[in-house]
């Protein structure tokens, strides 16, 4: 019998496919994040996260607005802010903030060899810490070495869809 997931990190890149229109494995995340609420599994995120999401759907706005207008007007950058904030309330309600913890910085030192960005080491320290089943990413050096069981969203819908 197939032991049921318990917990799933779910990365920026994803978040950022839920957030942010015309990303290229969008449909794939959105359909991840639907069987996950549909199949009840936890899911997580660190504050590290939440951050970059945060920056990158301001950035993807503000492209926008300043490709139509060309310029960004302070009403706009006002709203791309509040609108930001917004997602970050959104995540907090599909999934559960994880901290850091000190001992995430040291292990994130022992596993620079695998991967060169610090986000990376952290959110696999993160996940090493809390005991995930899974991360679930779009990131093809954290698919390709990460020490801990990592998969694209597509992958993790086609097993939960398995799974009891």
């Amino acid at each position: 019998m197939t032991e049921r997931v318990k917990i799933i990190m779910v990365d920026t890149n994803v978040w950022a496919d839920l957030y942010v229109p015309g990303r290229p494995l969008r449909e794939a995340s959105l359909s991840f994040f639907e069987v996950a609420q549909r199949d009840d599994v936890e899911l997580t995120f660190t504050v590290d996260i939440a951050r970059a999401v945060y920056r990158i759907v301001s950035h993807e706005a503000k492209r926008w607005v300043r490709q139509d207008k060309g310029s960004l007007p302070d009403a706009y950058a006002k709203a791309i802010a509040s609108h930001a904030w917004d997602f970050m309330e959104s995540m907090q309600e599909q999934a559960t903030a994880v901290g850091s913890a000190t001992a995430d910085l040291w292990l994130a030192g022992k596993l620079r060899d695998q991967h060169a960005e610090i986000e990376d080491n952290l959110i696999v320290a993160a996940c090493m810490r809390i005991k995930a089943d899974y991360l679930v990413t779009n990131d093809e050096n954290l698919l390709r070495h990460a020490p801990v069981a990592a998969v694209t969203p597509a992958k993790m819908v086609q097993l939960l869809g398995v799974m009891p």
